[in-house]
C-alpha cells in the first residue's frame, strides 16, 4: 500500500512494537506522537492496514496456514518449520506460529492505539461523522484480527484497548471463544451501521463488514447449533450479493490478472515498495521462485477436465506449481480477504443446513460452477449439497487461505485429512515464548502441546 510522507513517524513507532504481548511498557503512543489532526489520523489508519499486510499475517503466513495443513498444499522447500504444518506436527516453539501471533497482535496494537486517540482529536476539520466513520473502519479491522486469531488458536487474549504498563495489560488471560465472538460481533455491528455503503476495495466498507459478519455467523453456528445464526448469515451474505457495485467476474482468470474486477469485496493491496512474498514462495525455481509449496496430487485430481480453475496451476516440465499469485519479481499481487463468490457459497451452506428449498441452494452453487465452466449440478439431498459446497469452496478459493479453516469449522478435518488424527491438532499451539513471558495463570497452552 502506498504510504504518504506524513505517516512515516507512525510507521516507525509501530514497527518498534512488534509483539504487543511482549512484557515491555512501550505500547502506548508517546505524547510527541499523539494524533492531533485529520491528516495524522488518516496516516495512522493507513499504518493499521500496513500491519495487516505484513509477512506474518496476510502477506504470507496466514494464507499458507489456510492451505498447507490441509490437502491442498504440500511442502517441497527447504524451510523445516514449514514442514511441521504440512505434517500437522506443529510445535509450540515453531517460529512461524510465533511470527503470526506477534504480527496479528501488532495489528491490534496499532488499531487500539488509534481508537483510543480519536476522542482526543480537536481538529475542526474532523467532524463527528468523520470520527465515527474512522472508528467504524478500525473496529472492522479489530474484529477481523480477533476472529483470525480465534480461528488459529481458539481462546485468545482479547485486545480491545491500547496496552499499558500495568500488570493486567502486560500479562493478559486467554478469553473464551464466546467472549471473543461477542467482541467481534459488537465491533461488526458498529461497523455495519457506520461504514459507508460505497465500495472501497482496499479499505473497509459496509459490504466488507457484512461479508465478515456472514462468515463469522456461519462459523458460530457450528459452535452453538443455533439456526437463528444461519438465518442471519443468509441475510448478511445476501446484502453483499445485492450490492450494486458487485457481481461475479465473467472469467475466473480475471480475478488474478492484476486488473480491477467487480468481485473483490475487500482486499489488501501491495506495491513494489511494499511487497508480499506469496508469488515468490509458490513459483517454481525455473522462473526465479522459491518453490516452497506445491499443489498436492489430491488437489490436482479433484478437478473435472472442463473446470477452468485448474489454469491457476502451471508446470515446469512435469512439476506443478501454483500461479494464482504471479508477480514474482515485484510482489504486487493483491490478497483477497473477501470475494463475492464466498457469499454465494455461505448462503448455499447456511440454507442447506436449514434444509431450505433445494432450488435456491442450487442456484447459488451453480453460479459458481457455471463460471468455472461446469454444467449445473442437480442434487436432491442436503448432505450432498453440503459436500458440493465444500468441494466448490476447495476449488474456488484454493491457496487463498480457506481450506484448512473450512474443514476445521465444519468438524470434517479428522475425516478428510490423513495426518489429522486428533482434535487437538485442529488448533495451533500458543507460542512457547508467550507462555514463558506471560505469568498470568490463565495464559495456558492448548491441549496436546
Amino acid at each position: 500500500m502506498k504510504k504518504l510522507t506524513y505517516i512515516s513517524a507512525f510507521i516507525l513507532f509501530f514497527a518498534a512494537s512488534c509483539d504487543v504481548l511482549d512484557v515491555q511498557p512501550y505500547h502506548s503512543i508517546p505524547a510527541e506522537l499523539a494524533i492531533t489532526d485529520a491528516n495524522q489520523l488518516e496516516g495512522a489508519i493507513i499504518g493499521c492496514y500496513d500491519a495487516f499486510q505484513s509477512g506474518g499475517y496476510y502477506g504470507l503466513n496466514y494464507l499458507i496456514f489456510g492451505d498447507l495443513p490441509s490437502d491442498n498444499l504440500t511442502h517441497v522447500g527447504i524451510t523445516v518449520t514449514w514442514s511441521d504444518f504440512d505434517n500437522n506436527t506443529i510445535l509450540a516453539d515453531n517460529g512461524l506460529v510465533e511470527s503470526t501471533w506477534a504480527s496479528v497482535y501488532n495489528a491490534l496494537g496499532r488499531v487500539n492505539n488509534v481508537i483510543d486517540q480519536i476522542p482526543l482529536i480537536t481538529d475542526n476539520n474532523l467532524t463527528e461523522i468523520k470520527k465515527t466513520q474512522a472508528l467504524a473502519e478500525l473496529r472492522f479491522l479489530r474484529a477481523l484480527a480477533h476472529y483470525d486469531l480465534m480461528r488459529l488458536f481458539g481462546p485468545i487474549p482479547i485486545r480491545d484497548k491500547a496496552v499499558t504498563s500495568d500488570e493486567e495489560s502486560l500479562n493478559p488471560a486467554r478469553n473464551s471463544i464466546n467472549d471473543v465472538l461477542l467482541l467481534v460481533n459488537s465491533d461488526l455491528d458498529y461497523a455495519i451501521e457506520h461504514l459507508p455503503s460505497t465500495l472501497m476495495k482496499a479499505r473497509a466498507s459496509q459490504a466488507a463488514a457484512q461479508a465478515l459478519k456472514a462468515r463469522v455467523l456461519l462459523h458460530q453456528y457450528y459452535i452453538t447449533q443455533s439456526n437463528a445464526l444461519l438465518e442471519q448469515a443468509i441475510d448478511y451474505a445476501a446484502a453483499v450479493i445485492e450490492h450494486p457495485s458487485l457481481e461475479l467476474e465473467a472469467e475466473y482468470a480475471n480475478l488474478f490478472s492484476g486488473e480491477p474486477n467487480t468481485e473483490s469485496v475487500f482486499e489488501l493491496v501491495y506495491s513494489e515498495q511494499d511487497r508480499n512474498l506469496i508469488a515468490r514462495y509458490f513459483a517454481h525455481t525455473s522462473i526465479n521462485g522459491r518453490y516452497e509449496f506445491a499443489p498436492t496430487s489430491g488437489y490436482l485430481s479433484a478437478f473435472d477436465p472442463d473446470d477452468v480453475r485448474d489454469t491457476i496451476i502451471k508446470f515446469a516440465g512435469s512439476v506443478p506449481y501454483v500461479n494464482k499469485f504471479n508477480d514474482v519479481a515485484a510482489g504486487t499481487d493483491p490478497v483477497y480477504v473477501f470475494r463475492l463468490a464466498e457469499m454465494y457459497l455461505i448462503r448455499a451452506e447456511a440454507a442447506s443446513l436449514l434444509e431450505r428449498p433445494t432450488s435456491g441452494i442450487l442456484d447459488d452453487i451453480n453460479s459458481i460452477r457455471e463460471r468455472a465452466g461446469l454444467p449445473a449440478a442437480s442434487i436432491s439431498s442436503y448432505t450432498g449439497l453440503l459436500l458440493e459446497v465444500e468441494a466448490q469452496r476447495r476449488k474456488e478459493f484454493a491457496f487463498e487461505g480457506h481450506r484448512w479453516f473450512d474443514l476445521v469449522r465444519t468438524g470434517r478435518a479428522l475425516e478428510v485429512l490423513d495426518k489429522v488424527t486428533h482434535i487437538n491438532q485442529t488448533l495451533f499451539p500458543i507460542p512457547q515464548a508467550e507462555i514463558i513471558a506471560n505469568n498470568n495463570p490463565d495464559m495456558y497452552q492448548n491441549d496436546g502441546y
